[in-house]
């Protein structure tokens, strides 16, 4: 029997590209990238890895920040959007690729993970993947998970309907499972003028904090701080529908070039 088709193949296509783009203004993405800059205090000129990228709206800021920048995603229309947008250069590089592959080891200041981006996978995936991110950072580096708070989800309706953008409506039926964290939802997509209705559907994982500094932990990282929101809030739990993250990978001797070596001979 084939394997089903994991669902953010298709989630993540133009039409979602489209819809991003209303959803987020220029100013907006400014003020998230201030954010991340000053949560992670990255030193001048620092390298950057930001996956998934989307479209490269944050990878783009950061980049003109000084920042040298190279922005992973998955989605061949948000990567293609993404070089029509956005020149690359020595600062800025995309690379279409899925994130439970990559191969850098060492090579980052800092890992940014943004707008629920985390948790497409099963558990096991899920842990695989802050391992990769881990592994992609020097000593010292930090990451940044920028996700949703269980807590506050459970409280959330399971049937709401709400504007996405200027012109798009979705009706929405969510799922969300307190024991597992996992939420699940299916749109359907509403275009005035257009006789027709989009169907899709997303599943994703959800950690309390607790769950996060284990999980962390158990990539080899360390919680620093979790904060409610771009703001700068301090997260209280359920108090705001973001958990931002940030962890950092510990000082320590670097690995001999031997035994790098051997075990990306092994990955």
């Amino acid at each position: 029997m084939s394997r089903r088709r994991e669902w953010f193949h298709d989630f993540f296509d133009a039409s979602y590209v489209a819809q991003l783009r209303e959803e987020k203004p220029p100013a907006q993405t400014r003020r998230e990238v201030d954010f991340v800059l000053k949560a992670l205090a990255l030193p001048p000129g620092a390298r950057i890895l930001d996956v998934p990228c989307g479209y490269g709206r944050h990878a783009s800021v950061l980049a003109r920040r000084g920042c040298r920048v190279v922005a992973v995603d998955l989605s061949r229309a948000m990567i293609a959007e993404a070089r029509r947008r956005f020149a690359e250069g020595p600062r800025l590089a995309f690379v279409r690729r899925d994130m439970r592959r990559l191969a850098y080891r060492a090579e980052f200041d800092a890992v940014v993970n943004l707008y629920t981006s985390f948790g497409y996978f099963t558990a096991a995936e899920n842990r695989a993947v802050l391992r990769r991110f881990a592994r992609a950072l020097r000593p010292g580096g930090r990451l940044l998970i920028d996700h949703r708070d269980p807590a506050y989800d459970a409280t959330l309706p399971s049937r709401p309907w709400y504007r996405a953008g200027r012109t798009r409506f979705l009706l929405e039926d969510r799922r969300f499972d307190r024991r597992t964290g996992v939420t699940e939802s299916t749109q359907l997509v509403l275009m005035p003028g257009r006789r027709w209705v989009r169907q899709r559907h997303f599943r994703i994982q959800e950690l309390t904090l607790g769950q996060w500094r284990r999980a962390l932990r158990g990539a080899g990282l360390s919680l620093e701080r979790a904060y409610g929101g771009y703001d700068g809030r301090r997260h209280r739990r359920g108090m705001t529908g973001r958990l931002i993250v940030v962890a950092r990978r510990p000082l320590r001797r670097r690995e001999p070039r031997a035994a790098l070596d051997r075990s990306r001979s092994a990955s």
